[in-house]
């Protein structure tokens, strides 16, 4: 065997070692920061985890869920042809007036009412649920113990569209200055508007990886809604 492929031999079995011991320290970070965790909470995580790898892989995009459903009656009100189907089209107007209404105000300009209504983060451990109104354990705002300082509004991006698929970006870096170390488990969108149409949480979502922001530092979170046409 001459020194060339020896070489290489090596080089392949420290790259190896290099990938084990990496995913080793990723698996004992995730099991620690994950220890205060519910069984019904990692099932729960487990599920959309997996969802989200197939989605990955067959490169599947969510669309916001619709349907369609058509009914034709004869002249006595029996039903003589029923059709459902999804709606696959929503199209980037509909995005933009959501980025509209998401912003509006009582006085319909682009000004959020306080920290309160824009990008949240928390320490709940709890799986979402349809009628939630808040997050679990919400961070407040400020410097105190296990609070941080939000913006005053959320960044709003543009709506863009590439191919099919059209989306806009919802943005806040949220900084620690509470003295420690903080975990965020949990996210979600607050709305706040004028026309008493899309008030309170929106989304509510569980990170599937704990992210804990040492004092001193800032998390930023993003939200990218987007729709497929």
């Amino acid at each position: 065997m001459d020194n060339q492929v020896q070489h290489q031999q090596l080089l392949h079995h420290q790259l190896v070692q290099a990938h084990n011991k990496e995913k080793l320290i990723n698996h004992n970070i995730i099991n620690k920061s994950m220890i205060k965790y519910p069984i019904s909470t990692l099932l729960y995580l487990a599920k959309i985890s997996i969802k989200d790898k197939i989605q990955d892989i067959l490169r599947l995009n969510n669309n916001v869920d619709a349907y369609i459903t058509i009914e034709v009656k004869d002249k006595n009100g029996n039903i003589i042809k029923r059709h459902k189907q999804r709606s696959y089209s929503f199209v980037s107007n509909f995005l933009s007036g959501l980025d509209c209404l998401w912003q509006a105000t009582s006085a319909k300009t682009s000004a959020y009412l306080g920290w309160y209504y824009g990008l949240l983060i928390g320490t709940g451990t709890t799986p979402p649920s349809p009628k939630d109104t808040s997050l679990t354990n919400l961070i407040g705002n400020g410097t105190g113990s296990g609070q941080m300082q939000y913006p005053s509004s959320p960044i709003f991006g543009s709506v863009i569209v590439s191919g099919n698929t059209s989306s806009f970006t919802i943005q806040s870096t949220i900084t620690n200055n509470s003295g420690a170390s903080i975990t965020v488990t949990e996210v979600g969108l607050n709305a706040q508007t004028g026309l008493n149409c899309m008030n309170g949480l929106m989304t509510h979502d569980l990170l599937s990886n704990p992210v804990t922001v040492p004092n001193g530092t800032a998390i930023t979170v993003t939200y990218t809604i987007s729709v497929t046409t």
